[in-house]
């Protein structure tokens, strides 16, 4: 049994490690200790980009995770100059993230899942036919060692500061300093934690 798990994890490293090489070929600037799940999809359009920096994990299991995870992590750099990057440590658990501009997230961060990060509205407030135009995307800048948690969504031209923390269920848009817990649909500061 200790065998067959050995072989088992080689396999998956080295699946893993050709899954960044091909993302890399196709605009991605992935480090090589980046983890991915079988069920994480990474989408690059041309001249695109998605980086990630050590030891990043993209989960998309829910085997082992401590709560529900109803879909496995999605990456999606969206258009020419379109721009994601998860910083050093980071763990985004099932969390579908979707740049048409830039969402940055920081070192040491933990994203649970359920999570949406969208830096556009996706369709026009003022329109007159629904079906046509695009508004236009502003970044989503996330801090360092920041917890989000299961089922936030994060809108665009947000800024979260370093150590905060993001109560579940959360809609978050605005600029928040660092060291604050947000909560509520729409968000607000709740508190200061002292660290």
């Amino acid at each position: 049994m200790f065998i067959y798990s050995k072989v088992k994890h080689k396999i998956f490293c080295l699946l893993n490690v050709l899954r960044i090489y091909f993302i890399n070929m196709n605009g991605g600037n992935l480090s090589y200790s980046t983890k991915l799940d079988k069920r994480t999809k990474v989408y690059i359009s041309k001249g695109a980009n998605i980086k990630t920096g050590i030891n990043v994990y993209l989960r998309s299991e829910p085997r082992g995770y401590h709560c529900g995870m109803p879909f496995g992590t999605v990456l999606l750099a969206d258009k020419k100059g379109a721009n994601i990057e998860i910083g050093s440590n980071s763990r985004i658990n099932g969390t579908y993230i979707h740049a048409q501009t830039c969402v940055s997230i920081g070192k040491n961060c933990v994203i649970a899942a359920g999570t949406n990060i969208i830096d556009s509205n996706g369709h026009e407030i003022y329109s007159v036919n629904r079906t046509i135009g695009r508004d236009t995307p502003h970044p989503i800048l996330i801090g360092n060692n920041v917890w989000i948690g299961i089922n936030s969504v994060i809108l665009k031209d947000t800024i979260i500061g370093d150590n905060c923390v993001v109560s579940a269920g959360s809609v978050v848009k605005g600029h928040f300093p660092p060291n604050s817990l947000i909560q509520g649909n729409p968000a607000k500061i709740k508190k200061i934690l002292t660290i």
